[in-house]
């Protein structure tokens, strides 16, 4: 029934060209039909590669972010980090950039604080990277920590080592940090004794590309860590630094390059390095990635390696008989505020006109090159004129012992302790004016040899290794024995360009 007021419409009139009269004569509006061709064989093949490829593909990307979460998880992890403590000094300069301690335990053939080598990666936010070495036995302030077991630590003056045996990860890492001033960003802890296991995983990794191709398989881990048959690392840099080579080019080429197309290899590299290292709680494994990447053989060209400035060694506090590393202070805050500032090593001193170029403090331990005895060299100094300090480092107590006899032979015998540094060998350590004295101490200990070091100053140190057999006649006229010259070493290990 219409409604008042409202118009019926009329019909729509036809579109031309796109309405097609029905077979009422009526108009309606339709499409042309889509006819579809079924695919070809070929196209079907296509597309079932496709699908397969998509498939296999996440399949990958899951059983490698599987393997990720599975090796970031089997890491173990420690309460280590005190990025507000307040020895950190000019935290905005330290925004952009990442500080790392690396802490190698359970070193072959060393036992105790000699046991430990420590050393500190600080990676600028442009890439370049400084890596300070931390002799074991170098005395710091260790401020006020929680120790592993949850206890409060008191503040103490000790070893570095001996923060992280007796105290733990965080009392380390507030050591380093009241030396250093640097914020630690990341604590890694590696096993020794396991890392030639994950080496081995490998095969064998490059080490040093800038001086040539030197490939290290996992059976020669262990003995590239042993300390020098001379004695000649007194401070523990030369093993630290082959420490830190050895896991930048061991966690470069497990987590980049070939090991990552064989999902089977990668599975037990994650499963060892989660057996090797111990992280604190924020570092992931993408963290460890990336150290390995900016210390690795790829990044040497941007790596600076030092060693902490030493002033002393073998130095026995009154009221200890415990030898122990003297940090030079003032080199050492020079070092570390240009690192905070720069991000680089400061700029060598060019010596004044007529003076001698200064020592290097990395090679402040190494042995003189000029041969200690030459043919005919003989004992020009009595025992009674040559004082001698006495460091027992056999691990056997032999201290008294060695002291005593050396006073029944005439000589004076200085500081007694017990050194924690690895010699396999007994060492006489010597400053450069004290040469002759030396030459005495080495003529009266058969199987000795020589080393000289500024960092004993004036003093003649006797470290007595596990040969030492017993004491012979060195009066006036008593030829010295040429094999009291220090054998030539085969080099620190260290990456040069």
């Amino acid at each position: 029934m219409p409604v008042p007021g409202v118009r019926r419409s009329l019909p729509i009139p036809p579109i031309p060209g796109r309405d097609l009269p029905t077979a009422t004569g009526s108009t309606v509006a339709r499409r042309p039909a889509r006819v579809r061709t079924p695919p070809s064989p070929a196209r079907r093949r296509f597309n079932r590669a496709v699908f397969a490829l998509l498939a296999l593909l996440g399949v990958v990307v899951a059983a490698y972010g599987g393997l990720y979460v599975y090796g970031d998880q089997a890491i173990g992890r420690v309460d280590a980090l005190v990025p507000d403590g307040p020895e950190v000094l000019a935290p905005q300069l330290q925004a952009g950039a990442e500080t790392s301690l690396v802490v190698t335990s359970g070193l072959p053939g060393r036992s105790g604080l000699a046991s430990v080598a420590a050393l500190v990666a600080h990676v600028a936010d442009d890439g370049r990277a400084v890596v300070v070495a931390l002799p074991p036995t170098a005395l710091t302030d260790t401020p006020a920590c929680r120790a592993a077991d949850g206890s409060l630590r008191e503040p103490a003056t000790e070893p570095f080592a001996a923060a992280l045996l007796q105290g733990g990860p965080s009392c380390l890492v507030r050591s380093v940090q009241q030396l250093t001033g640097l914020r630690v960003d990341h604590y890694v802890g590696v096993d020794a004794a396991r890392l030639p296991g994950l080496v081995e995983v490998l095969g064998e990794v490059q080490m040093c590309p800038t001086v040539g191709e030197q490939q290290l398989a996992g059976d020669a881990v262990a003995d590239h860590l042993r300390p020098g048959g001379a004695g000649s690392d007194v401070t523990g840099a030369i093993v630290g630094a082959r420490g830190q080579q050895v896991l930048a080019s061991t966690l470069s080429a497990g987590l980049t390059g070939g090991a990552l197309a064989d999902p089977l290899t990668l599975a037990r590299f994650l499963s060892r390095t989660g057996d090797t290292l111990t992280v604190d709680e924020d570092t992931s494994l993408q963290d460890v990635r990336s150290l390995g990447l900016a210390l690795g053989p790829d990044g040497q060209s941007a790596v600076e390696v030092t060693a902490l400035p030493v002033a002393q060694v073998g130095r026995v506090a009154t009221g200890s008989d415990q030898a122990a590393v003297v940090v030079d202070a003032l080199a050492t805050r020079e070092l570390f505020d240009e690192v905070i500032n720069s991000g680089r090593l400061p700029a060598p001193q060019e010596p004044a006109a007529g003076e001698a170029a200064p020592a290097d403090a990395a090679q402040a331990a190494a042995p003189a090159v000029a041969d200690p005895v030459p043919a005919g060299t003989t004992v020009t100094i009595p025992p009674e004129g040559v004082t001698v300090d006495v460091l027992d480092a056999t691990g056997a107590g032999r201290t008294a012992e060695v002291a005593d006899a050396l006073a029944a032979a005439g000589f004076r015998v200085g500081v007694r302790g017990v050194e924690p540094g690895a010699v396999d060998r007994t060492v006489v350590r010597y400053g450069p004016a004290a040469l002759e004295p030396a030459r005495t101490v080495a003529a009266a200990v058969p199987g000795a040899v020589l080393l000289e070091t500024p960092a004993v100053g004036a003093a003649v140190q006797l470290v007595v290794g596990p040969d030492y057999t017993g004491l012979a006649p060195a009066d006036l006229g008593t030829p010295v024995p040429a094999s009291a010259a220090p054998p030539a070493e085969a080099g620190d290990g260290a990456c040069t360009s």
